[in-house]
């Protein structure tokens, strides 16, 4: 019986002790979550569409470890142009040093007829340029 209580309260201990090993504090999260501009290497979906239509187009874009996936859409709209940066969210601290291509939607709609440029940012100042023809 004094073996018994023994392996009981010998479990029990060992057990707590690794579940509050395993609790992370927000600010330990925040440590391990950055986001950065991810470059796109290829956009597919409609080239034309109806006023007010939205169209979603398949961003194609690389992570550079496997904790990385989409975070956001940054855009800049002047005149017809809209200028789009992928923002990844690199989410853990443990992560494999693979480069997976992510996907995600863009949904895009224009109130007036017309052409537009959507120009998904790859580096610094180059683009890849996609046109969609609104009737």
């Amino acid at each position: 019986m004094k073996k018994y209580i023994h392996f009981i309260l010998t479990s029990f201990i060992t057990l707590n002790l690794g579940l509050a090993s395993c609790n992370k504090t927000a600010e330990e999260d925040k440590l391990c979550t950055s986001f950065t501009s991810a470059p796109v290497v290829k956009v597919e979906g409609a080239k034309t569409a109806a006023v007010n239509q939205t169209i979603a187009l398949i961003v194609s874009f690389p992570c550079f470890s496997s904790c990385g996936n989409f975070g956001n859409y940054q855009q800049t709209v002047t005149g017809n142009t809209t200028i789009i940066n992928v923002m990844a969210k690199y989410q853990g601290c443990i992560c494999t040093q693979d480069v997976p291509t992510r996907q995600s939607i863009y949904n895009f709609s224009a109130s007036q007829p017309g052409i537009y440029y959507l120009k998904f940012l790859q580096t610094a100042n180059a683009y890849l340029i996609d046109t969609i023809t609104v009737q």
